[in-house]
């Protein structure tokens, strides 16, 4: 990822690079998308059939109905984006209220990588990372794409975080 591709909420010290960077997968949209078109499918086939200009008009108001659930799954889907850099991961969430939560990768203590057996057929699951200290902060990152490819590249940053971190100790 090109540094002008960083998310201005991820902030990268000198050497830190990003590893990888992804959302919830798309996926989990398609039950909304499926009612949103047959909503809007569904009102413009009655108002075609009904001949009362009311009744008409009220079928009609499907069409937006539609319309807004699959765009509120979408975007609920793409608001939420996952970043592990070199030194980090971060989580954020929301679209105008914005919630970031980020641990560094010498606090994490274990991961867990999850999948139930529909998210193992659609390829997506949950990693948690569990971190260390009194002030315990757990990051999820939930319905990820691929979950074993990137529970690999975290746990390979977490080797190099740990490598780097004994040569740079006492």
């Amino acid at each position: 990822m090109a540094e002008r591709d960083v998310p201005e909420w991820v902030t990268l010290t000198e050497g830190e690079s990003v590893l990888w960077d992804g959302h919830p997968s798309l996926r989990l949209i398609a039950p909304a998308v499926l009612a949103g078109l047959v909503l809007v499918l569904g009102g413009v086939a009655l108002a075609i059939v009904v001949t009362d200009p009311t009744l008409r008009w009220l079928f009609l108001v499907g069409v937006p109905a539609g319309i807004a659930v699959a765009a509120w799954s979408y975007i609920s889907v793409v608001s939420t984006r996952y970043v592990l850099t070199s030194e980090e991961v971060y989580r954020k969430t929301g679209l105008l209220n914005r919630n970031v939560a980020q641990i560094r990768l010498d606090r994490v203590q274990n991961t867990t990588c999850s999948q139930s057996l529909t998210e193992r057929l659609f390829s997506y699951g949950d990693i948690t990372i569990y971190t260390a200290g009194s002030d315990t902060m757990d990051i999820t990152l939930s319905d990820v794409p691929n979950p074993q490819q990137v529970n690999r590249r975290l746990t390979e940053a977490l080797d190099a975080a740990s490598t780097s971190g004994a040569r740079a100790g006492p």
